[in-house]
């Protein structure tokens, strides 16, 4: 066994063009990560996406509230039991 370097025979045998083809295509590829990277890290763009989840859940609650739900209306009924459990306490408290 020999100390150079192997490689492969397709490796070898690629054109400058080719070398220089796959050049951009990496490139282009490493461009469209450094972009998804950069949205997925934007701090407005993660707000905006937290709005309009948070915008879509109140929604189907309240259509499931409006429907009668038992499963919405006792969530909706504890959740007014804790905030008036909080103000009393707190107005104990004074």
């Amino acid at each position: 066994m020999s100390d150079a370097k192997q490689t492969p025979d397709s490796v070898k045998k690629r054109t400058p063009e080719q070398i220089e083809a796959e050049i951009a295509r990496t490139r282009a590829q490493l461009t469209d990560t450094v972009n998804e990277l950069s949205d997925r890290l934007d701090p407005r763009a993660q707000i905006d996406a937290a709005k309009e989840v948070a915008t879509e859940r109140a929604r189907t609650f309240a259509d499931d509230v409006s429907r009668r739900d038992p499963k919405a209306l006792a969530t909706l009924g504890a959740s007014v039991a804790a905030a008036a459990l909080l103000i009393v306490l707190r107005w104990r408290r004074r």
